[in-house]
């Protein structure tokens, strides 16, 4: 079943292309969207490396981690991706997000992962979906509550990140939790 591309009212989820990766890459060296992921900086030879493994990956490919790209309709720009890694047999999803620091704090995010929720629970029958982030993130952790998601742990100190033990949240969301909504962004 091919899922992708996928629309919202600012954004076209989909397949990376070749042309993303100058994009891509600017945004993941930025300090501040760097901070809580697990590279400090990303080359355009790092850009390339993951087109490469994503090139020929399929959506919902158990035992995969599938980027997706978020364009903005209004002007074609990289926003940011969605992150989906597949897993136990088909039967659950984990998220993750990246997004430019340019597009931040607009509503995207909430927008790109409310529409890739859906698809998760309601084209493909995913039972759980789950997300780990880093207890220092606070926008992510906003973002994930918004959307439904609950706090289901604490890991305390369970991940040497950049030199320090970081502390981190699990997240979950049910099927039957899934409360589909059309996203509230701000206002102009």
């Amino acid at each position: 079943m091919d899922i992708l591309p996928l629309a919202t009212e600012q954004l076209l989820l989909r397949k990376f292309t070749r042309h993303d990766l100058p994009a891509f890459a600017g945004y993941r060296s930025q300090p501040e969207v760097a901070r809580y992921q697990s590279w400090s900086s990303y080359s355009a030879a790092d850009a390339e490396a993951f087109f490469e493994q994503q090139h020929g990956l399929a959506f919902n490919t158990n035992d995969s981690w599938f980027q997706i790209a978020a364009e903005r309709t209004a002007d074609g720009a990289l926003a940011g991706d969605v992150a989906v890694h597949f897993f136990d047999d088909g039967q659950q999803a984990e998220i993750g997000v990246t997004f430019d620091s340019r597009y931040q704090k607009q509503g995207y995010a909430t927008e790109a992962l409310s529409r890739v929720i859906a698809c998760l629970f309601d084209d493909l029958k995913k039972h759980r979906i789950t997300a780990t982030v880093d207890a220092s993130n606070l926008s992510v952790q906003r973002l994930l509550e918004k959307l439904g998601f609950r706090r289901e742990a604490h890991f305390r100190e369970n991940i040497l990140f950049k030199g320090a033990w970081s502390d981190e949240y699990g997240y979950a969301l049910l099927a039957r939790e899934w409360q589909p909504s059309k996203p509230q962004l701000p206002s102009a």
